[in-house]
Parts: structure tokens; C-alpha cells; sequence
């Protein structure tokens, strides 16, 4: 397995990632109208590819294909990390997350932070993020509570 920066052209493979990821590792925790405001089966593509390719996004691969990937603002905002659900307990996350971090501290940033869901918290206070805030975000009619993570690099 490599980790790369994202490609211009591949937003739809990591679109279907991120629906497998949500739909198949959150299931047991979120309720199908939760899972569908978050990942919709019908998702926008070209708004999702916008975001990623506007910000730094690294990807796993195995075989060419993308197995995990993670997203970072330019401020150190940790906008989204996903792993496919036949990756999970690979350490995929975690060196998808070592990446972002890396490259946060070699730009000068000092402090990553993100949102986390209810399935992600475990794996970020693992990775030694702590909780700072509550944040609470609407999709399509959806209200999420996230706990808003930091961590100091």
C-alpha cells in the first residue's frame, strides 16, 4: 500500500469510498435517515472532488486502488478521513493521519482539529486528540452532534 495526493479525476471512486465507509463502518450506530444525510446514494460528485482537490488530500491505495483517504484544510482543519470497511484495523486511518499531520507541521502548523463523529472518536483519542467543543451541523434536514478534537503537533 502507497499514500499519494489526490489525482484530478478520481472525486466519483473516492465519492463511493466514503459511501461504503459511512454506510457499512456507521450502521450499527447511525439510523438510515442519519447515514443517508451524511452519505447520500446520490451524491454530488463534483462538489465533493471542489472540496477535496481545494484542500490537501492524501490517499491509500492498494493495487490502485483507493483503500483510505484523508483531507486537510489549509488552516490544519481535518476536514475528512475515510477508510474502506474491508481496510479497517490495517492502520490505514492512522498513516493517513500521520501524513496529514506531517505535512501540517512542515508548513508551519502547530494544531490539527476536526469534528468527529460517534464511530471516529475512539480512533482519535487514540491518536492522542483531545475534546475541545460540541458542534452541531445540519445535512439535508439532519441535525449531527459531533465532538470537536484537537491536537498539538
Amino acid at each position: 500500500m502507497k499514500i499519494r495526493r489526490m489525482r484530478p479525476g478520481e472525486g466519483k471512486r473516492l465519492a463511493e469510498l466514503l459511501y461504503s465507509s459511512v454506510h457499512r463502518l456507521c450502521a450499527d450506530v447511525y439510523t438510515p435517515e442519519e447515514l443517508e444525510a451524511w452519505a447520500p446514494k446520490k451524491m454530488d460528485t463534483a462538489k465533493l472532488t471542489y472540496s477535496l482537490m481545494r484542500n490537501v488530500t492524501w490517499v491509500m491505495e492498494d493495487g490502485g486502488r483507493p483503500v483510505g483517504f484523508v483531507c486537510i484544510e489549509r488552516d490544519g482543519y481535518v476536514n475528512r478521513l475515510f477508510t474502506h470497511p474491508d481496510y479497517t484495523g490495517r492502520g490505514v486511518a492512522t498513516e493517513l493521519m500521520d501524513t496529514a499531520a506531517a505535512w501540517a507541521k512542515k508548513h508551519g502548523i502547530n494544531r490539527i482539529f476536526l469534528a468527529s463523529s460517534r464511530v471516529g472518536y475512539g480512533f482519535y483519542m487514540k491518536y492522542g486528540f483531545r475534546v475541545c467543543g460540541v458542534d452541531r451541523v445540519e445535512r439535508r434536514g439532519v441535525t449531527f452532534e459531533n465532538r470537536v478534537m484537537e491536537k498539538f503537533i
